[in-house]
């Protein structure tokens, strides 16, 4: 079992592995990049990266799990730190790779957002919202078409201050939510075959 002092310590290494992995994209070094990512994503995980990238996300997620309970600041930095790498990919000319990776944050953030008491941050929901915009395009699997919906639901039973701040409205919460309900007959015909 790790201890509170020992997580944090993960975390604070991790987030600067990430921005370390973030400069060398922006230098133009993927490479260089990649690597810097994978050893990020071992160390929140603390799991191998072929482990971790051999498993769907449900089973990530139980893996995560201590004493049956997801720690919402750590799925949240591995969001990014999966962002990232979506980001790495797809410089790197893996389309297909770099999109399944936005795909994998989108449901850690979700995930961090929803396994949080309160409501989400500001900042949590534009992550959200900015990798929907990205994978709209994009089919999602059925878990985080899910977990997209109850986020949708619990912005709608946020204040409009609260929303505001994070750039968005009850009515353009409620447009998505009808798109997304709209969407599964599509999502699932064109990824069938």
């Amino acid at each position: 079992m790790f201890t509170e002092d020992y997580l944090m310590r993960i975390i604070n290494q991790a987030l600067a592995v990430l921005m370390t992995a973030i400069g060398l994209r922006k230098a133009g070094k993927g490479s260089e990049a990649s690597q810097a990512i994978q050893q990020a994503i071992e160390q929140v995980t603390c799991l191998p990266e072929n482990i971790v990238n051999g498993v769907d996300d449900g089973s990530l997620l139980n893996l995560l799990a201590r004493q049956g309970q997801l720690d919402p600041e750590r799925l949240a930095l591995l969001a990014d730190i999966f962002q990232e790498q979506g980001e790495i990919q797809l410089m790197l000319g893996h389309l297909h790779q770099g999109w399944s990776e936005f795909a994998r944050a989108l449901r850690f953030h979700l995930e961090a957002v929803l396994s949080e008491a309160s409501e989400p941050a500001a900042e949590a929901i534009m992550k959200i919202d900015g990798m929907v915009e990205r994978l709209q395009r994009q089919p999602l699997a059925d878990e985080t078409e899910l977990a997209l919906s109850d986020h949708y639901r619990r912005l709608l039973e946020m204040d409009d201050q609260s929303l505001a701040a994070a750039g968005t409205s009850h009515d353009q919460v409620r447009r998505a939510l009808a798109r997304l309900q709209d969407q599964p007959d599509q999502s699932k015909n064109s990824s069938s075959g």
